[in-house]
């Protein structure tokens, strides 16, 4: 079947004449503000990286093009002025990765509730590349991303996973249940015996928590020779936070509502400018 522009349009698809107007329409934010801006060639270049990452991890998408939301994103980080396109073909090229990385969790894991939205995975990117351990790095950005934001992802996928698979087995055979409600009812009693126990574990864990985080670990955090000191970094809290809750790695609705308004007007912006000049 021959796949045409109409066919593009009515499924969402965005030609790349379009994106490359779209993501020239970022030179006046870029320019005024930074004093960048990219070149035709520079935006066909930037095309190509993306059309490349994104066959590498066979995705397609839909809508506008990711790069100009890219662009506004990452504008005020200070580390974009030198060699500006290649930058934002390699922060382009690495999203795809992510997001590529972050899909095939999705699809295994089936479930449609948990997903990072593009304005999430862009926003973790942002905090990472602008973070003293990696400075405008996008390889350094590329790993941690990989190794928190998606290992965080694998770790929540799971979590939920075995709690859908507890409450499965929790409620059993309906028929069996009303059979048996009675025993049922007696077993599920706390036992006070067990209810002491379970307090006195509690408190010990609890105040072995509060000195652990008074004290630390005084070898790890505090020597200066060690290579891999992160202490007080993004990185090393978000990681610390996902391990205790690996739910933190969602955003809340109003920090995406947040997003979705900054997102859009930028969009307005950029395709008043694209008005203008045409």
């Amino acid at each position: 079947m021959e796949f045409t522009l109409s066919a593009a349009e009515r499924f969402g698809i965005c030609n790349p004449a379009v994106q490359k107007q779209q993501i020239l329409a970022t030179n006046r934010d870029a320019w005024t503000y930074y004093g960048i801006q990219l070149t035709p060639e520079d935006a066909g270049m930037i095309l190509k990286t993306a059309e490349k990452a994104m066959q590498a991890q066979e995705l397609v998408q839909f809508g506008d093009g990711i790069t100009p939301r890219l662009i506004h994103w990452f504008l005020p980080s200070g580390y974009l002025g030198t060699r500006y396109a290649l930058r934002i073909a390699a922060l382009t090229e690495a999203f795809f990765q992510i997001k590529g990385s972050l899909q095939a969790l999705y699809d295994e894991a089936d479930d449609p509730e948990c997903v990072l939205s593009d304005n999430a995975i862009l926003d973790y990117m942002y905090r990472f590349y602008v973070s003293p351990t990696c400075a405008g790095d996008t390889e350094e950005m590329l790993t941690q991303c990989e190794r928190i934001v998606v290992g965080g992802m694998r770790r929540l996928l799971e979590y939920r996973a075995t709690q859908r698979k507890a409450a499965q087995e929790e409620v059993g055979d309906p028929e069996l249940r009303m059979l048996y409600a009675d025993r049922l009812h007696q077993e599920a009693l706390p036992d006070a015996f067990e209810s002491e126990y379970e307090q006195e574990a509690y408190d010990y864990a609890y105040r072995e928590e509060m000195r652990q985080d008074v004290f630390g670990n005084y070898a790890e955090d505090y020597d200066e020779e060690n290579a891999v000191h992160t202490r007080g970094t993004y990185a090393e809290e978000l990681e610390e936070a996902l391990r205790r809750n690996p739910a933190f790695l969602l955003p809340s609705r109003a920090q995406e509502a947040d997003w979705d308004r900054m997102t859009e007007e930028w969009e307005s912006q950029d395709a008043a400018e694209q008005q203008e000049e045409a």
